[in-house]
């Protein structure tokens, strides 16, 4: 007989205050600002049509929220080990946001005009001195999305493979030489590759988990660093609740679960310590949910905490950012 996976229920860690909050937040990440460790996440757009959208910074020690305004559309963020600098993707661009100030400072432009296609998620390279991250059709229709690498120290971008859709979470595995672990959401598929550094080039590696009988779409992926990764489902369909579930690498099982009562469009986890004890967040969205479907969905776009049988979660990368990035 089949063991039962754990099935746990996420309670809502925030509330946004107003629908534009809660359109499309992804990629939380643990940061220091100040000194004070808070949560970050991207509100990609502000809504159906908006060109722009938001940095939430949301502290741990007093539950102080901040909002930075951006000039365009965030499609993720990373820790640098600068001090209150973050890495941003955003639009065509790649750069750094100064926390403090809000100032934005474009690093890299990807080679592509196509007004249909903006940075969506990344990942830090293993070593921290680059990330690998893809674009994604913002109408998710047709393979107009990319992957791309990032030097740091030379400024180097370097286009690595096409045929995507709508490039989502990344995992760097455990294995001997660095292992890509990709979702292209419409796929329904954790795929896998191998990253020729050297070359600069991408290999592919078959598929890590079939997931195409799984409900919902898989969007947001993190490492639990056991050789298992969790990945969130945007549902778009008219369900009661969301769901994230953590698979094994190796075999593409399935071994625990988190479901989000009240909104059932999961976008990213973040696992983090909480009281000594590992906890998941799990940011989820309203984008493009009918008038009616809202309504029976009091809780999309909040952000969710839950339990998790875990007792370790790997350490914080950070991209390493020399004095200047590229040029003279």
């Amino acid at each position: 007989m089949a063991t039962a996976v754990p099935a746990t229920t996420a309670a809502v860690w925030w509330t946004p205050p107003s629908e534009t909050d809660r359109f499309l937040p992804e990629g939380p990440r643990v940061i220091l600002v100040s000194g004070r460790l808070a949560i970050a996440w991207v509100n990609i757009q502000t809504g159906m049509d908006a060109t722009a959208g938001a940095v939430h910074l949301r502290f741990l020690d007093t539950g102080e929220h901040r909002v930075i305004p951006l000039p365009g559309r965030p499609g993720m963020l990373l820790p640098t080990d600068h001090p209150d600098v973050l890495l941003i993707g955003m639009g065509k661009e790649i750069g750094q946001l100064h926390l403090l100030t809000g100032q934005w400072e474009p690093l890299a432009r990807i080679p592509d005009d196509n007004p249909r296609t903006i940075i969506n998620d990344g990942e830090i390279v293993p070593g921290g001195d680059a990330v690998l991250f893809g674009t994604k059709d913002v109408q998710f229709a047709d393979p107009l999305a990319e992957l791309y690498l990032f030097t740091l120290a030379d400024g180097t971008l370097t286009r690595l493979a096409g045929g995507q859709v709508c490039s989502n979470g990344k995992v760097f595995g455990p294995e001997c030489g660095i292992t890509l672990y990709d979702i292209d959401t419409p796929k329904r598929i954790v795929a896998r590759y191998r990253l020729d550094r050297e070359n600069r080039q991408l290999i592919s590696a078959g598929t890590a988990i079939e997931l195409r009988q799984t409900a919902g779409f898989p969007d947001g992926m993190c490492d639990v660093g056991d050789g298992t990764v969790i990945v969130a489902f945007y549902n778009p369909d008219p369900v009661p609740a969301g769901r994230a579930g953590r698979y094994r690498l190796d075999t593409g099982e399935l071994v625990e679960e988190w479901l989000t009562p009240g909104s059932p469009r999961v976008t990213c986890p973040l696992l983090m310590q909480v009281d000594g004890a590992v906890k998941l967040l799990l940011t989820t969205a309203t984008e493009g949910m009918p008038a009616a479907q809202r309504e029976l969905c009091p809780n999309a776009g909040c952000l969710f905490l839950a339990e998790t049988t875990l007792t370790a979660i790997p350490e914080t990368a950070r991209v390493r950012m020399p004095t200047r990035v590229g040029g003279p």
